[in-house]
């Protein structure tokens, strides 16, 4: 049986002497793994469709449950990924983002999602720390992790500093934290039931804005170094604490910024 559909190539591995194993997410399909007989080799027309981060069309032959690619024809190649090493790394940490929450259901928005950024880090018009909290904060709301960080959750109150609840999924202003934190019991274990991250009011609209922006506008905003900064600290911690893990694509996109 022969499928055709449109799909980002979020992992690769290469097998034999020219053969290339590809997991290919897909909107109407979710994740899909599929071999490209022959795609390495330089006269295939599959070499450049199927390589990891290249958005294509493909036609898929299915036998036994498992994929072939028949043909592929490259779509957008998001190239310049390719021009810096943070680049790179924040498209490779996209991926396993993908890679661990993806599913045969598929899911047309977060398609979507990891295509704009791709592209968004491709044209070099965006910063990274940028691109990245946002993708991770409106990945997670399209996984049904979404917070309610609008305003406060107590007085709705949006101005001014707030604290994130990473665990909570909320925001409160301070007068609010501080009414409570004095009526409140202390709690042994409320280290780890509450991870609160600290937002300005620059980075709370940030966030804000990332969870309810237009997708085709999801990056146009920008922050003070450090108010990106926090943007950035909150937007990883509760990407992390929601899926419950983190990513050795992460760790390495951390080390190449820093250093």
């Amino acid at each position: 049986m022969l499928t055709e559909v449109k799909g980002l190539v979020i992992r690769t591995v290469d097998l034999k002497e020219s053969d290339r194993l590809l997991t290919i997410f897909t909107e109407e399909m979710g994740a899909v793994t599929a071999l490209a007989r022959g795609a390495r080799t330089l006269k295939s027309r599959k070499m450049s469709s199927t390589m990891q981060f290249c958005y294509s069309s493909f036609v898929l032959f299915k036998k036994d449950d498992k994929y072939t690619v028949r043909d592929a024809e490259l779509i957008e190649s998001f190239f310049g990924i390719r021009d810096s090493i943070e680049g790179l790394a924040l498209a490779a940490y996209i991926a396993d983002v993908l890679s661990d929450v993806t599913t045969a259901e598929g899911d047309r928005d977060l398609l979507r999602l990891s295509l704009n950024s791709l592209y968004a880090i491709s044209t070099g018009k965006y910063s990274l720390p940028a691109v990245k909290a946002a993708f991770e904060m409106r990945a997670a709301s399209i996984l049904g992790f979404m917070p309610d960080v609008l305003g406060c959750t107590e007085c709705g109150e949006r101005r001014g500093e707030v604290f994130f609840d990473i665990m909570g999924g909320y925001v409160e202003c301070p007068a609010c934290r501080k009414r409570r934190a004095a009526t409140e019991v202390p709690d042994p274990e409320d280290r780890e039931r509450h991870i609160v991250r600290i937002l300005s009011e620059p980075a709370h609209a940030a966030l804000s804005y990332a969870i309810h922006s237009p997708l085709e506008r999801l990056f146009s905003f920008k922050l003070t170094d450090e108010d990106q900064r926090l943007f950035s600290l909150a937007a990883e911690d509760y990407i992390t604490n929601q899926l419950e893990r983190s990513f050795k694509t992460l760790d390495f996109y951390n080390k190449v910024k820093r250093d």
